[in-house]
């Protein structure tokens, strides 16, 4: 290795790496003996605009799985949390289907048939046209260029499994920043806390819908439980999300109480929530919520149970008229 100066700087610098590199030996060799007892990451080669906000510096430290293969503007420590979101969310749906994300909480969601593209990108923006300007669009398909020329309002950053050369020539011309999802990653939520880190895993419940009360929903319906439950997954706790005809049309989340998550949930929905599929990201602890949901028209429902009040809530939704459907395990998102 040819070194063109031999400074007190230089050697510094050769030695921080080095033991960063056999750190990280250590790491993985201790793990092949007892799995999961040692993290160590590297810084990556991948300089981020800027922290949370403009006057916080931020690093990326681990092989991150994508790569970014167009970007006007730096890419932003906000701008790699929005894309995993969005990411994670899309990547769960078995359809073909797009998800909008702003500040890591999906904004829209739509699912449809894989020769109309365009067409699902479209509902996905419109689902929430007014959240999803500057926000993060993630498809789990191959973008094209028929799908890019559609696009119609400013996004931050586009994340896919892989583009067309044309899309890619389409959108090297625009400020959006372009993310390639290289691999298959393991998927885990963290959070530093009390000066320590606190690691996750992130999955959603294996398992079927179990219908509880009323009869069965048709296959179309029994689609819009699951694509608002798989969104509910990304969603800020507590949350509701409804979805109709492979849309959401309502999504509220972040919010202490779910029957003010319903509200919120109900009032974008309108007049779409009538004959609606919702879903809730935990259990109902009364039927406020439910009621909620109710009045403006939801029909179908799907929640996990646990609660000390599931059959008070149960024979609400009889009492409504609602078909409820218990969800293999909650999908809390803090």
């Amino acid at each position: 290795m040819a070194l063109e100066s031999d400074d007190i700087e230089t050697r510094k610098r050769l030695a921080a790496l080095t033991f960063a590199f056999t750190s990280q030996y250590d790491s993985l060799r201790a793990n092949q003996f007892m799995p999961n007892i040692s993290l160590s990451f590297q810084q990556a080669n991948l300089d981020l605009r800027y922290g949370e906000n403009p006057h916080e510096r931020a690093w990326i430290y681990g092989n991150h799985a994508f790569e970014l293969l167009s970007e006007k503007k730096k890419i932003s420590f906000n701008n790699v949390l929005d894309a995993e979101a969005a990411w994670f969310v899309v990547n769960d749906l078995t359809e073909p289907a797009a998800v909008v994300v702003k500040h890591q909480s999906p904004c829209g969601a739509a699912i449809g048939d894989v020769m109309e593209k365009p067409k699902i990108v479209a509902k996905a923006i419109d689902a929430d046209r007014e959240s999803s300007y500057g926000g993060i669009l993630a498809v789990n398909f191959e973008l094209d260029e028929k799908t890019v020329g559609t696009i119609d309002t400013y996004l931050e950053v586009i994340v896919a499994p892989s583009y067309t050369e044309k899309a890619l020539e389409i959108l090297s011309n625009k400020r959006t920043r372009v993310i390639k999802v290289k691999k298959n990653f393991v998927a885990l939520a963290g959070k530093f806390a009390f000066g320590s880190l606190l690691v996750s895993e992130r999955k959603l419940p294996s398992g079927p819908f179990v219908l509880r009360v009323g009869e069965s929903a048709n296959d179309e319906r029994l689609k819009d439980l699951k694509l608002a439950y798989t969104v509910a997954e990304g969603v800020k706790s507590n949350t509701i999300v409804i979805a109709k005809d492979g849309v959401t049309v309502g999504i509220g989340g972040g919010q202490p109480s779910r029957k003010r998550a319903a509200w919120i949930a109900t009032s974008l929905a309108g007049e779409k929530a009538r004959g609606a599929a919702a879903a809730s990201d935990a259990f109902f602890p009364f039927s406020d919520g439910l009621e909620t949901l109710a009045r403006a028209g939801v029909k179908y429902v799907v929640a996990p149970l646990g609660s000390i009040r599931d059959e008070e809530v149960l024979n609400k939704a009889m009492d409504l008229g609602i078909t409820f459907y218990e969800a293999p395990g909650r999908v809390f998102r803090h």
